[in-house]
C-alpha cells in the first residue's frame, strides 16, 4: 500500500474521516465532498494525473480513530498536519525562497484559524508553537509593539476584530480605553494580554503556572 506523504500545497484543515477496516483512515480536505473518494495530483515526467490519496496507514491515527472517534481523529490528523507545516518552516526559514516560506506562513495561517474557531483546553501546545509563530514573523517585519490598537491586536493575533470585540465584550480579553467616552474612545490591548488569549484562550483569571508559561513567551 502506498504510503501517504504530506503535500504543502493540497494541505489544507481535514474535515472527514472514515476508517477502512483493517487498512487505514481516509481522510478529505475542507472544501472536498466526501461522497468521493479523494485524489491528489500526480506530476511525472511532466504530465499530471489525478490518482487516489493514499489511506493514513499508522498506528496511532488509526487508534485515535478506533479509541476516541472521528471527531477526535480529525483534530489529531490536523494537529499532526499544523506541526509537520511549522517544523518545515522552521527548517527552511534561512535556506528556502521567500515563495516557499510564504507559503508555508499560508498554509500555517490556515491551521491555525482552524484551530482558533474549535479551541479548548487540550490546543494549548499547539498554540505554544502557533504564538512562537506569529511573534517570529512580526518581529521579521517590524518591532514588536507593547500595545495595539484593535486593528493591531486582530492583525497579531490572526484573527478578526469583530471576534476580539466578541472576547472583550465577554471578559475574556482585557482592554484599555484612552478616555471616557465609550462610544468614541480608542480601545488599546496589550500584547501580553493577547498572547495569553491564543495560549489559554483568556486573559484573565491565569493561574500561577499558566503566568509562568505566558512569561516564558512574552519576553
Amino acid at each position: 500500500m502506498t504510503k501517504y506523504i504530506f503535500k504543502v500545497n493540497e494541505l489544507a484543515p481535514v474535515a472527514h474521516a472514515y476508517l477502512i477496516k483493517d487498512h487505514g483512515v481516509m481522510f478529505w480536505y475542507e472544501g472536498e465532498t466526501s461522497e468521493y473518494e479523494p485524489a491528489q495530483m500526480k506530476i511525472e515526467d511532466g504530465v499530471s494525473e489525478d490518482i487516489p490519496r493514499p489511506l493514513l496507514v499508522d498506528r496511532k491515527t488509526i487508534r485515535a480513530y478506533t479509541e476516541n472517534g472521528r471527531e477526535y481523529c480529525i483534530r489529531f490528523i490536523n494537529t499532526r498536519i499544523a506541526n509537520y507545516l511549522l517544523d518545515e518552516y522552521e527548517r527552511n526559514l534561512d535556506s528556502a525562497p521567500d515563495s516557499v516560506i510564504e507559503l508555508y506562513a499560508k498554509k500555517i495561517d490556515l491551521f491555525y484559524h482552524w484551530f482558533w474557531q474549535q479551541r479548548r483546553k487540550s490546543s494549548e501546545k499547539i498554540f505554544e508553537r502557533f504564538l512562537r509563530h506569529v511573534k517570529s514573523r512580526r518581529i521579521k517585519s517590524e518591532k514588536l509593539a507593547t500595545w495595539h490598537t484593535l486593528k493591531e491586536a486582530a492583525e497579531y493575533a490572526r484573527t478578526g476584530v469583530t471576534k476580539l470585540r466578541e472576547l472583550i465584550d465577554d471578559g475574556k480579553l482585557k482592554s484599555y480605553r484612552l478616555d471616557d467616552a465609550k462610544s468614541k474612545s480608542t480601545i488599546l490591548i496589550n500584547r501580553k494580554d493577547l498572547d495569553a488569549m491564543i495560549l489559554f484562550d483568556r486573559s484573565n483569571g491565569l493561574t500561577k503556572r499558566q503566568q509562568e508559561r505566558l512569561s516564558s513567551y512574552s519576553n
